[in-house]
């Protein structure tokens, strides 16, 4: 959940930190463990908030959960002057986070998904290239999309149409052809491929520890 800053800032409500519990620590990965909360002031770096005392009063905007979303929208907004705090009850990426396989394929049927997976790539690499960040998150693999059908294999040349209005490289494959792509792939069944060179994945945990740093 992100809170607006208008029309008035969110106050934060001050929380003893249980007497049972460890002491929140940062390691080099900025991970915030436990019930802390990080500050994202405008171009600060990711820091615990643990002590009752370090609790900022007030923000700008408050963000529940260090996932991908979640420290996506505290490095934009604080990218864009905003005093940022990040709640997570555990540690980054503890959610539905660590867990997703991160596969991102440029090639969409939908306009919306083509831009927003682009932008995620263009942050990765962003990001990576950034000095005060430096934190490697892309892996760009390509990706082979197989046809067995003239249909499938239509719905890909449209695919691949649709790139080229992006500037998303993209070619289509005869079933000859598909083997100098993935020497694995079997294709006496094949009626051909669509090749999207610029796909990968994200490494989700990068991505996130990427976005704190940098924000």
């Amino acid at each position: 959940a992100v809170g607006a800053s208008a029309p008035f800032r969110h106050r934060l409500p001050p929380r003893a930190w249980p007497s049972h519990a460890p002491t929140p620590t940062c390691t080099s990965t900025h991970m915030l463990f436990r019930r802390a909360a990080v500050r994202l002031a405008p171009r600060a770096l990711a820091r615990p908030l643990s002590a009752r005392a370090q609790v900022p009063d007030a923000a700008d905007v408050v963000i529940v959960g260090g996932g991908s979303v979640g420290a996506s929208c505290a490095y934009h907004l604080a990218e864009r002057g905003l005093s940022v705090v990040l709640l997570e009850a555990h540690q980054l990426t503890s959610g539905t986070t660590w867990h997703t396989a991160g596969m991102l394929w440029r090639l969409r049927p939908s306009y919306v998904e083509v831009e927003l997976n682009s932008h995620t790539r263009a942050m990765c690499l962003r990001l990576e290239e950034d000095p005060r960040v430096g934190v490697a998150s892309w892996h760009e693999n390509g990706g082979l999309f197989v046809a067995t059908n003239e249909e499938r294999l239509s719905e890909y040349e449209r695919l691949a149409e649709t790139g080229k209005r992006y500037g998303i490289p993209g070619r289509i494959l005869a079933p000859e052809e598909v083997k100098g792509a993935h020497p694995l792939v079997r294709t006496d069944d094949l009626t051909g491929a669509l090749l999207s060179p610029t796909d990968g994945t994200v490494d989700a945990d990068g991505i996130v520890r990427a976005y704190c740093k940098g924000a």
